[in-house]
Order: structure tokens, then sequence, then C-alpha cells
């Protein structure tokens, strides 16, 4: 049962990308949410991540978009002395057209937790056919986020090669319990 809800959140600015995203360096990363620093702390669920860029580029000659790695950085189970992070999912980031300042959500997988089912069950996301999206992370889990470098889509434009001063930021939400 979470007994001690959190936002927490983290602000990308003219970031060097990670360099393998793959493999990434743990000092590479930048932490939203660590588990464990209370000695209460048994674990975590995070309901929700999205990002807010707030570059505000104009749409003048194509879209453009910044790349996110997400990553649980988590013990080894196979040599529980290591731990190494693991790419949860890697993001497009809208930067331009109108992106500037919305939230951007980040699909999480869904849960074992029981919702009501209502709506259409045609559709697509867990949440819409009654299951709930989320992320548990155990106790000494850590979920980091990476700059990846400039998106990848068909006419994608960053005006530097990096984020500028104004950035991306990253939030996530949810408890620990």
């Amino acid at each position: 049962m979470v007994d001690r809800p959190f936002l927490r959140g983290a602000r990308f600015i003219e970031g060097t990308p990670v360099i393998n995203p793959a493999v990434p360096d743990f000092s590479t990363l930048t932490q939203l949410v660590r588990v464990g620093d209370i000695p209460s702390e048994d674990a975590a669920l995070v309901e929700d991540i999205w990002c807010v860029s707030n570059e505000a580029y104009p749409d003048d000659a194509g879209m453009y978009t910044a790349e996110f790695g997400l990553y649980v950085y988590a013990p080894n189970q196979s040599a529980p002395a290591t731990s190494f992070p693991m790419m949860i999912g890697k993001y497009e980031i809208g930067l331009s057209g109108g992106k500037d300042g919305l939230p951007q959500p980040i699909l999480l997988p869904s849960t074992n937790a029981p919702t009501p089912q209502t709506g259409n069950t045609n559709l697509l996301r867990p949440i819409m056919i009654g299951k709930m999206e989320g992320l548990y992370l155990e106790k000494g889990y850590i979920l980091c986020v990476g700059y990846l470098g400039a998106g990848g889509s068909t006419t994608t434009f960053t005006p530097s090669g990096s984020l500028s001063a104004s950035g991306v930021t990253w939030f996530a939400q949810g408890g620990f319990y």
C-alpha cells in the first residue's frame, strides 16, 4: 500500500548525449526516483511519467525533436553484487510545433492491479481495457533518464546538436510503500 506519494523531476539542458545507449555508464544518466534511501522504503510504484519541452522551436523547416532513454538501474540477478542500467524504452520528444509546455506522456507497462473495466475493449492501451499502467521498483532500484541526442524522425532538426538552455523536464509521479 502506497503511504508516501512523490513527484520527482529532472531538467535536461545543453546536455552531452549518452555515448552507448544500449549499455550506458550510470554517471551519464539522471536519477528520477531512487528507492531505499530511507529504511522504511521497501519499494515504489511509479504511476505516471511525462516530459515537458521548454524549447519552443518554430516549425520552419521541419520538426525539432530529441531522443531520451528511460532506464532502471538494478542489481544483476545472476550476480547480485553487480548493478547495471537496463533500458525500458527510447522516446522521441517533440520540441516544436506547439509542443513547448505541453506534457508528453510516456507509455508504461500494464500492472496486475485490477481496475473497473469501462469503455471500448478494442482499444490498445492497457488503461483503456481495465488495466493500470505503472512501474514497480524494488528497494535499491533507481529510475533514470538519459539524453540520447537529436531525434531521428524524417524531417528532424536541432539547432545546435544539443538542447538549449531552456531544455526538457522529465517528471515521475507515484508513491513509496
